[in-house]
């Protein structure tokens, strides 16, 4: 599925993870995005807060100061304005990117204005981390490396090229933290990566499962008006016939190859994203830019291939199974639920006349021979 977006937030380009194609940025899954959002929202007012204080004490100490309170002050409104932004959810990723090297930029200006680096090393240090809570472990390197090397500029031409405790202290510490930083977010991202990918895939057949399926749909719904034509997204519902005949006589075991092979088949005809398992032997299929012909000759070839593929169980007998289908077509405003309920009214009737046929509207549009 080709996810569309008119515009790249900061939940889509930085928040929100993608399995498989499938947009992460809901509340309830996508914990990266509430993460750096209160971490944003927490420093947007606490340095706001602590600018325009600073911004007050330099401008009211000498000349030198001048330019940086005023700055100070700026960043202020900056910040309290995205903390507003982030609250109410509307906030851009190239807004925090500017935020923060503006930040970087404000910090090196004031180390290079004081007498002493001593002063600022506190600021310089504690930066990395929140590179890493903001912009991910990607990004994070390109500010990390800024602020490093001009802080440590800053060191040689204060105190000399020669080494001196100041500049071994501040190039061990500020390795220490970047290491410890990075580590962090590489293990949080990858453990969310493997949990959302837990939550959207069912464990045997390794389909998608119902929440990636409403998740594919809510993207479709998102962007119904880049649809020139209402019958381009198709559903359809898949039942293997006389499933419950092949547990009982054959056992679990077999029954679960039947679905793992059923599943391998249906994904190959109509791809790995558009396939889902929604419950105990019915699988689901999303059609996109397809004219409802193309839909229904395609669950027409699904069909006839399951019909004639052989599934070879473990020491037992082979054997051949049929599926039932129904077909729905998307219309502009129509909920997913009642989509699924209209495939599976189809689908029933498809049982009720004969199983192995798929069904759209009353009648059966391709049965068996």
């Amino acid at each position: 599925m080709k996810l569309r977006r008119n515009t790249i937030t900061y939940k889509q380009q930085n928040g929100a993870r993608h399995i498989y194609g499938y947009s992460m940025d809901s509340k309830e899954l996508n914990s990266t995005y509430n993460l750096r959002r209160a971490v944003l929202i927490g420093m947007c007012t606490l340095l706001g807060c602590l600018s325009f204080l600073l911004g007050i004490i330099n401008i009211a100490i000498e000349a030198k100061w001048i330019t940086l309170g005023f700055i100070e002050l700026l960043y202020a409104i900056c910040s309290f304005t995205l903390a507003i932004i982030a609250i109410k959810r509307r906030h851009q990723f190239w807004q925090v990117l500017l935020y923060i090297f503006a930040l970087t930029a404000i910090v090196i200006y004031a180390v290079s204005l004081s007498q002493t680096i001593n002063s600022m090393i506190c600021w310089v240090l504690v930066l990395p981390t929140v590179y890493y809570l903001l912009l991910g472990k990607k990004l994070a390197n390109f500010p990390v490396i800024i602020l490093f090397t001009a802080v440590i500029a800053e060191i040689i031409v204060k105190y000399g090229s020669t080494l001196n405790p100041l500049l071994i202290n501040f190039i061990f510490s500020y390795l220490l933290i970047w290491v410890v930083s990075h580590t962090y977010e590489k293990n949080r991202a990858d453990s969310e990566s493997k949990l959302q990918k837990l939550a959207l895939q069912d464990p045997l057949t390794l389909s998608f499962n119902r929440l990636a399926l409403t998740k594919y749909y809510e993207d479709i719904v998102a962007n119904q008006s880049l649809l020139t034509l209402a019958d381009e997204v198709h559903l359809l519902i898949l039942d293997i016939d006389f499933f419950k005949q092949v547990n009982d006589e054959y056992g679990h075991e077999a029954g679960d190859i039947v679905l793992q092979e059923s599943a391998k088949i249906i994904s190959k005809i109509a791809g790995n994203k558009q396939t889902f398992r929604i419950g105990g032997e019915e699988f689901c299929v999303m059609i996109e830019n397809k004219k409802q012909d193309d839909a229904i000759a395609l669950a027409q070839q699904i069909r006839m291939t399951l019909a004639q593929h052989t599934f070879k169980l473990k020491e037992q007998a082979n054997i051949n199974i049929t599926v039932s289908i129904g077909l729905s077509s998307y219309r502009k405003g129509i909920a997913l639920p009642n989509l699924l309920r209209q495939a599976d009214q189809r689908l029933y009737r498809a049982k009720h006349n004969g199983r192995n046929q798929v069904i759209y509207h009353n009648d059966p549009i391709a049965v068996s021979a």
